[in-house]
């Protein structure tokens, strides 16, 4: 009797062990998504040292399991940060490898993206035609892959570049693409970036009532989603509106609410760039002792900056 339970008893727990390894251990990937949610908030702050500190420690979690798809997003997002450093070859070196990740396991959204990421670092470095092929080959990634969002954004970046080339017809036609496609799928973040754009074709076409239109939906967009970066732009950008128009008033409120904004995200580059606006238009305007307060937070401003770095 003592034998036949001692047999019971191992059966049991040789039943319970099976049962434990074949439940899968995720827990260096749940680390990598967790280091990769933190990247994403410091990132979405415009803390982007901080954000590739994080998408590095992603990547690092990701490596130790072979989780391509999870290296690919986290060279892809590295390739983000460097690209708001203007580090470019350091962006391509990146994208180059998660390209050859994407391509290995089929991933065509993610090599929509690689290829769209490519393409706002040629326009960056002014080189148009380069960056309207990278753009249309990320097109065609995002088609293949039913990516309606990706499709959606990369219309919007080839609307930024007919506009810098001087294409308006073309640059309209492929943001209101962009705005048919993000309203259809309620993507908001994306809609602010095509309003935001339209409101600035718009602005150039000296149509000032519809750009004040189009700024203020890309506010509202922006708004909902509680997008301090958006809003921030947004609100710059209505400001340079308003200061076109020689209207002082409203084009100050809105500078001065955009640096409220840039303050409490800490984004000094921002905070300067406000405060030169508003500087500007106190001095045209003759408020010499308003203009005397901004210039003493500026010049604060940039003591702290040369002592931090």
């Amino acid at each position: 009797m003592k034998k036949a339970f001692l047999v019971l008893c191992m059966v049991v727990f040789a039943f319970t062990v099976s049962c434990a390894t074949d439940r899968p251990v995720t827990t260096v990937k749940e680390n990598a998504r967790s280091f990769e949610k933190l990247a994403h908030e410091h990132y979405n702050r415009g803390d982007f040292q901080n954000a590739i500190l994080f998408f590095r420690k992603a990547l690092s979690e990701d490596r130790k399991v072979g989780n391509f798809e999870g290296m690919a997003s986290d060279l892809y997002n590295i390739a983000r940060c460097y690209l708001n450093f203007g580090l470019y070859e350091n962006a391509r070196k990146v994208l180059d490898e998660a390209i050859e990740i994407n391509g290995h396991i089929e991933n065509n959204s993610g090599l929509g993206d690689d290829h769209s990421l490519l393409g706002a670092i040629s326009t960056r470095e002014k080189k148009y035609e380069e960056a309207m092929d990278l753009y249309k080959k990320a097109l065609a990634f995002y088609r293949d892959a039913k990516n309606e969002k990706g499709r959606a954004t990369v219309h919007n970046n080839i609307g930024s570049l007919h506009i810098k080339m001087g294409r308006y017809e073309e640059a309209r036609e492929s943001i209101e693409s962009s705005i048919t496609i993000h309203s259809r799928i309620k993507n908001h973040a994306g809609l602010a970036a095509a309003y935001n754009n339209l409101g600035y074709l718009f602005e150039l076409e000296n149509n000032p009532q519809k750009a004040l239109e189009y700024y203020l939906l890309a506010l509202g967009e922006d708004q909902y989603l509680e997008n301090s970066l958006g809003i921030s732009s947004d609100l710059h950008n209505i400001g340079g509106y308003y200061k076109k128009l020689g209207d002082f008033e409203n084009a100050l409120f809105y500078y001065k609410r955009a640096l409220e904004v840039n303050r409490e995200l800490g984004i000094i580059a921002r905070e300067r760039q406000d405060l030169d606006m508003i500087i500007d238009i106190l001095g045209t305007a003759g408020r010499e002792e308003e203009k005397a307060l901004y210039e003493k937070a500026l010049k604060e401003l940039i003591g702290a900056e040369e002592k931090s770095s």
